[in-house]
C-alpha cells in the first residue's frame, strides 16, 4: 500500500486560519444567528443539513488491471454482480516444435491446465460453473477497453466434460509437479486444443507470438450460476503472477518421454475484464428510479457498482459568519454488523465540477493519511478531513457542487457498503470545528 506523509496538524490549522484571514460582513441567516451567540473560542457546528443518494459509477478503465476479477454471487442488497475475463495467450518460446525428432501424431496429449493464482475472495465459495471461449476478435495491446466491453468468440467451450464445475479454495496451497504454490483456480481444458497448437509444430504460426496472436487471439473465461440470494463469490487473481497460464502437458510416444509448454499470461498480454451488475428487484434500483429515497440508506460498491453523492446545500450560509474553519469532518455510519459482504476497506472523496471528478484539495496536498476515507470497524463508519475542501467553498474557489464517495480501486475491488441516510438516527453529518472573531 502507498504510504503517505504525515502532517502536522498545527500545519492544517494555520492554513486554515490563512484561507479565513479576510473581512466579513455579518449577515443575518439561520446557521448565521446560531452562530452569534457563541463567545469567542473553538466551537462546533454539525447541524448543517447534508443531502445524500446513490448513482451509478461512471466508465473505468478495464484492461491490463494489476488484479483481474472472475465469478458471480448474488448479493441480498445489491442483486447480482459478474466477471469475466478476456485474455490473450503468448508462446514461452519462438519456433516452437512439439516433436522436433518426428511428427506431430508422435505427440499425444495427456492433459490441458489453465490456472490463475486466487489473490483474494469476495462472498461465499459454493461451486461455481467456468466456461471458457476461444476469441475470434483481436486483443490490441496498450488500448484503452472499459467494463462493458465485450468480444467475439467461437461459442465452443473448451472445458473439458465433467471439469467445469470448480469450487474455488483461495485458503489452501497446491501442489503443482511437486511444488507447494498460492492457491490457484485451475481448468482443465479439453485436450482438442492442446492438439490444436502440436500440429501446428514447426509452422509460422508457432515462430513468433506476433504470428500466435493471429493463430490464437486469445480466451475469454466466464461463469454460467444460477446462485440464490446470499450464495457465490468474485474471486481476485493475480494474473500476473508467474503460476498464472495454460499449460499443455504432453509425451512423445516415440521418444517415451512427458513434457509440458507453457502458453503466458503476463504484462505484454493484453487483458480485460467485463463486468455486469443486474440490480433488478433490489432496492439499489429503486434508488437509481428515485433518489428521493437515500434518505434512509445509499450505497457504495466496487467493480463499477455504484456510489454515493453527497450535497451539503447550506453551506454558503457560513460564508459571512465571521467564523474561520479549523477542521471539518464528514463521518459516514454503514449499516454492517457482520457477515461475508464486509465493507470498502477504503474510500475515496471526489469533488465535482464541468462534468469531471476531481480530488480534493486536501487529498492533493497531505494525502489519503490525512483526508482519510478508510474503514473504521469499531465505530462502523467512515471519516473525511476535509478542511482545505470547505474552506475553498466558502472562498467559492470551486462551486459548492456535489461530492462522490466511492471505493479505491474501483475495479479489482469487489467490496460494497451500506451507508445509514440522512433520515436515519446514524445519519451522516459534518462535523466543523470553527474560531469565531
Amino acid at each position: 500500500m502507498r504510504k503517505y506523509n504525515k502532517l502536522n496538524m498545527r500545519k492544517v490549522v494555520i492554513l486554515s486560519a490563512l484561507f479565513f484571514a479576510v473581512s466579513c460582513k455579518k449577515k443575518d441567516n439561520f446557521v448565521g444567528a446560531n452562530l452569534q451567540g457563541d463567545k469567542l473560542g473553538v466551537n462546533v457546528i454539525d447541524t448543517l443539513s447534508l443531502l445524500t443518494y446513490t448513482t451509478k459509477q461512471d466508465s473505468i478503465k478495464a484492461d491490463e488491471l494489476s488484479i483481474s476479477t472472475l465469478g458471480s454471487y448474488v448479493d441480498p442488497v445489491f442483486g447480482n454482480t459478474s466477471a469475466s475475463i478476456y485474455t490473450q495467450l503468448r508462446l514461452s518460446a519462438d519456433n516452437v516444435n512439439f516433436a522436433p525428432t518426428g511428427t506431430s501424431a508422435d505427440i499425444e496429449i495427456d492433459s490441458v491446465v489453465l490456472a490463475f493464482e486466487i489473490f483474494d475472495h469476495y462472498g461465499t465459495l459454493e461451486p461455481q460453473t467456468f466456461e471458457v471461449y476461444k476469441i475470434t476478435e483481436d486483443l490490441i495491446k496498450d488500448s484503452t477497453y472499459y467494463s462493458n466491453r465485450t468480444f467475439l468468440d467461437d461459442g465452443l467451450d473448451l472445458v473439458e466434460v465433467g471439469s467445469s464445475v470448480i469450487t474455488p479454495d483461495p485458503n489452501n496451497k497446491v501442489f503443482v509437479d511437486g511444488d507447494s504454490l498460492n492457491p490457484q483456480l485451475r481448468i482443465r481444458i479439453d485436450k482438442s486444443f492442446g492438439q490444436q497448437i502440436v500440429d501446428e509444430s514447426g509452422s509460422s504460426n508457432l515462430t513468433n507470438n506476433d504470428n500466435f496472436l493471429q493463430f490464437i487471439k486469445g480466451v475469454y473465461i466466464k461463469t454460467n450460476n444460477a446462485f440464490a440470494s446470499g450464495q457465490g463469490a468474485i474471486l481476485s487473481l493475480d494474473l500476473l503472477s508467474a503460476n498464472s497460464k495454460m499449460t499443455i502437458y504432453y509425451r512423445d510416444t516415440v521418444l517415451d518421454d512427458t513434457a509440458s509448454f507453457d502458453l503466458l499470461i503476463n504484462e505484454n498480454n493484453e487483458r480485460v475484464n467485463n463486468i455486469v451488475h443486474d440490480y433488478s428487484g433490489t432496492m439499489v434500483q429503486n434508488q437509481l428510479n428515485d433518489s428521493t429515497l437515500g434518505v434512509n440508506e445509499t450505497y457504495i460498491q466496487g467493480v463499477q457498482g455504484v456510489k454515493t453523492q453527497v450535497e451539503i446545500p447550506n453551506l454558503l450560509n457560513l460564508k459571512d459568519s465571521n467564523i474561520i474553519i479549523n477542521k471539518a469532518v464528514l463521518s459516514l455510519p454503514v449499516d454492517y454488523t457482520s457477515g461475508a459482504y464486509t465493507p470498502n476497506d477504503q474510500l475515496l472523496i471526489l469533488r465535482n465540477e464541468d462534468g469531471e471528478q476531481l480530488f480534493i484539495a486536501d487529498q492533493l496536498t497531505y494525502g489519503l493519511a490525512v483526508v482519510g476515507g478508510k474503514w473504521n470497524e469499531d465505530n462502523s463508519s467512515y471519516e473525511f478531513v476535509i478542511t482545505r475542501y470547505i474552506n475553498n467553498i466558502l472562498k467559492e474557489t470551486y462551486p459548492n457542487n456535489m461530492l462522490s464517495i466511492e471505493t479505491a480501486s474501483s475495479m479489482v475491488t469487489p467490496n460494497r457498503a451500506v451507508l445509514f441516510g440522512t433520515g436515519s438516527a446514524n445519519k451522516p453529518k459534518l462535523t466543523l470545528t470553527y474560531t469565531k472573531y
